[in-house]
């Protein structure tokens, strides 16, 4: 498959002056050949314990500040700072909705931009819209604080969750408005932050929605697995990871849990791959949540995805 990432180097990180986190010397992380996302170097992402601060991502350095928007200009905006994507061609079967969550994102660094338009390259390439909501500033890790990123911890759960899955209740209701239609699936899926915040309402059964799956990031750590267990809604789940990304080993605790949970998932590594999502994992994440490795799977909980 054709690479639609570029690949970023330590050389142009430390130009940048990125930060890294504490303990953690920046690297070069480069995608392989079908990555889906660039490959982001810096200091790896790492789970955030129950009241932590907010796990930390891989960001890329800084590039020329977007011209307008949050939004990359080709993308539709919703209400709320939500980008969306439809396809000029459906695919056959149910109607299927992406809900991608952004790794971390330094302000006005426009690496939004090609995390949405390589979401929307996976839309375009299955026939399926996408919806690309923002994060929160001011909740991020240490010289982090103020980049966008996902509420991973408890207390920012606490302060932002209920807004932010309000506001995707209400760009969904304006996307299917412009669909001519409501969606029949809907899939979460997350990238770097955005896959252990992913990870987190997956397991905190916290939105009902067909699937989940979490590229790059997301862990085992005990207080997730106790929210598994209790967890009553247990949606499949997707993990990919790649081998040479400093933190795959989360993710590997991560497909470890779930067996333990007996939580129905599956695991792909790509030993080549760095921080990255790759076309062959979205490929394969899409045909496991889609039910398509035996059998047509009936409609799930994609007509009521909101917030519980």
């Amino acid at each position: 498959m054709r690479s639609i990432a570029m690949g970023l180097s330590l050389a142009a990180l430390l130009a940048a002056g990125a930060p890294a986190s504490a303990g953690d010397e920046p690297s070069a992380r480069s995608a392989d050949a079908s990555s889906g996302l660039p490959a982001a170097p810096a200091a790896s992402d790492a789970p955030a314990a129950p009241d932590a601060p907010a796990a930390p991502d891989a960001p890329a350095p800084p590039q020329p500040a977007p011209a307008a928007g949050w939004c990359a200009p080709e993308l539709a905006s919703l209400p709320g700072e939500v980008c969306a994507f439809l396809p000029a061609k459906e695919a056959s079967g149910p109607r299927v909705l992406m809900i991608f969550l952004h790794g971390v994102v330094q302000p006005d660094s426009g690496w939004q931009w090609a995390q949405q338009r390589a979401a929307a390259r996976a839309g375009a390439r299955h026939g399926a819209a996408v919806m690309m909501p923002r994060g929160r500033r001011g909740i991020g890790p240490r010289t982090m604080e103020d980049w966008w990123c996902w509420p991973t911890a408890t207390a920012a759960q606490a302060t932002h969750e209920g807004a932010l899955l309000a506001e995707w209740d209400a760009a969904r209701a304006e996307l299917e408005r412009r669909a001519g239609g409501r969606f029949e699936r809907v899939f979460v899926f997350g990238f770097s932050n955005g896959a252990y915040y992913a990870t987190s309402l997956a397991l905190r059964g916290r939105l009902p929605v067909d699937g989940y799956a979490a590229f790059a990031g997301g862990s085992g750590a005990r207080y997730l697995e106790r929210a598994g267990a209790r967890a009553k809604l247990r949606v499949p789940l997707f993990v990919g990871w790649g081998g040479k990304d400093p933190a795959h080993r989360d993710q590997v605790a991560l497909a470890r849990m779930l067996r333990r949970l007996k939580w129905p998932s599956k695991a792909l590594g790509k030993p080549r791959a760095g921080h990255a999502m790759t076309d062959d994992q979205v490929d394969k994440a899409l045909a496991f949540l889609s039910g398509t490795r035996g059998g047509a799977k009936k409609p799930g909980r994609g007509g009521t995805a909101r917030p519980r």
